[in-house]
């Protein structure tokens, strides 16, 4: 059995994906203004727990590759 993979449309950068899935214009601006905080969130998040990494790295004096044996200090 052969999967259909073919590409039939292309959401632009942008543009509501929700309006494109049908959903009611009000609804679909809800949904996107939540999902773009949810990323917003999710990045800001990740930033911080990047530059608390760094800084037990740092202060450890690593080096990131040993940074990641078991057995060392854990973050406090």
């Amino acid at each position: 059995m052969k999967i259909d993979t073919e590409i039939r449309h292309v959401t632009k950068s942008g543009a509501n994906l929700f309006l494109e899935l049908g959903f009611a214009p009000a609804e679909a601006k809800r949904l996107q203004a939540a999902s773009r905080k949810q990323i917003n969130d999710t990045q800001l998040l990740k930033q911080q727990l990047m530059e608390e990494l760094s800084t037990w790295i740092a202060e450890h004096h690593l080096k990131q590759a040993e940074s990641c044996r078991p057995g060392l200090p854990s973050i406090t």
